[in-house]
């Protein structure tokens, strides 16, 4: 199955998972910097030993700012020991962001359009064969969501984030379902409720996971399924398996 572990999972790891939502950017900045190739070893090899075999990598991990082509090469070949598949780049698009994906293989960036028009988007990721998915955080409608991306293209789709869906008190499987084959890649996420974003173990909180993956399997959605779960008092990796599993037992039905 499609499941892949986000490494965004990992934003308190640096502070010894202790951490509050509305400091996220200052544990971005620190995980750049704190993240040499040790660090980064110890990440691939932690994820694997949970049981995952694919990933997503979060910018903080293999930032713009800090990686370039030898460093970029060490860490795929960290990737290959770990015998883990890096399938997606949860980051900003820019060409900067692009060359890494290309760097380490991956096909896919999902998140935010940074300061590039949708036009300039477009033609990025038709030049370099990595293709973008908008990420919905603040957008209180699939409508909203389908307005960012004018509707999307080949190149430009969506990246379905069940739990920001859920904190925007959003049907996640209604959502889901207006958005169609647009939705080329999903984070399930789950959130204990509406208006804030603390994440919780996948079908303990208010967002309808069974329902999400029951549509997403209805219209025929072929992506990867990358589970998050970016917990501010705990280390993620201890529920791991619960959420693999999770989503396994819903896929398998």
């Amino acid at each position: 199955m499609k499941i892949a572990f986000n490494t965004a999972n990992l934003v308190a790891r640096v502070s010894g998972y202790h951490f509050e939502l509305k400091h996220w950017g200052e544990q971005h900045a620190r995980t750049v910097r704190e993240t040499d190739e040790a660090a980064w070893r110890a990440i691939c090899h932690d994820i694997a030993g949970a049981g995952s075999w694919a990933v997503e990598v979060w910018e903080a991990h293999a930032a713009p700012e800090a990686l370039n082509e030898e460093k970029a090469a060490a860490w795929k070949r960290i990737l290959d020991e770990a015998g883990l598949t890096p399938v997606g780049y949860a980051g900003k698009l820019s060409s900067r962001t692009v060359q890494i994906c290309r760097w380490l293989g991956i096909p896919c960036i999902n998140g935010g359009l940074g300061s590039l028009s949708l036009a300039d988007a477009d033609t990025l990721c038709q030049s370099s064969g990595v293709r973008f998915h908008f990420e919905n955080h603040p957008e209180k409608s699939a409508e909203e969501i389908l307005a960012k991306i004018d509707g999307g293209s080949e190149w430009v789709g969506v990246c379905i984030d069940t739990g920001w869906l859920g904190t925007q008190a959003i049907s996640a499987p209604d959502a889901i379902r207006t958005l169609g084959l647009l939705v080329r890649h999903v984070h399930i996420k789950d959130v204990k409720a509406h208006g804030g974003h603390e994440t919780c173990l996948l079908g303990s909180g208010i967002v309808d996971v069974g329902g999400c993956l029951q549509a997403l399997r209805d219209m025929g959605y072929e992506g990867w399924y990358s589970w998050e779960d970016e917990p501010e008092d705990r280390n993620p990796l201890d529920s791991a398996v619960q959420n693999r599993q999770r989503i396994e037992e819903h896929l398998a039905q």
